[in-house]
């Protein structure tokens, strides 16, 4: 699998936790290691309309696709919901998170199970188009993606404490 990471001024901890993130969480999500070394995923920290956002690239094929591009507003992560300013660890986890659950999302293009058509998105053969937010959190793809982003993510924090003491960087 091939990730690239795109973010200024982020530090060196979270772009190492960034790139074992991606790694741990498909390697749980696509259980073909063949198909996951054919992956290829940029990751963006950069503003953006939602706090994240799982797309194709571009040049990807989309019928089979296996190139994709994360995006994730870590400015949109600095505050909570209750307009909390979050801490530095709080902020790295939601980061994190958030990431957790856009490749939820680049797991269902890679098995096949969510495709975007123009007339909207397909998971299974059927096709979502909802005309509201309060209908697009009830499709079945957006069901999953919040369901499995925190059991990612604290999954991972387990193995993040080891791959920090691996690496010494508990400092």
């Amino acid at each position: 699998m091939e990730i690239k990471i795109h973010a200024r001024n982020i530090d060196s901890r979270l772009k190492i936790a960034l790139y074992a993130m991606t790694e741990f969480a498909m390697a749980r999500l696509v259980p073909s290691k063949r198909l996951r070394n054919n992956v290829s995923i940029n990751i963006h920290l950069k503003h953006h309309d939602e706090g994240g956002e799982a797309m194709l690239s571009e040049d990807a094929n989309k019928y089979r696709p296996r190139d994709f591009k994360v995006i994730i507003d870590h400015h949109q992560a600095e505050i909570d919901n209750y307009d909390r300013t979050r801490t530095d660890t709080e902020w790295g986890h939601e980061i994190l998170k958030t990431l957790a659950h856009e490749l939820v999302h680049v797991k269902q293009y890679v098995m096949g199970e969510l495709t975007y058509r123009t007339h909207g998105m397909v998971w299974k053969k059927v096709t979502y188009a909802p005309d509201n937010i309060i209908d697009y959190f009830e499709t079945p793809f957006e069901i999953e993606a919040y369901g499995r982003e925190k059991g990612l993510l604290v999954a991972f924090l387990v193995r993040w404490s080891e791959i920090e003491e691996e690496m010494g960087l508990n400092v």
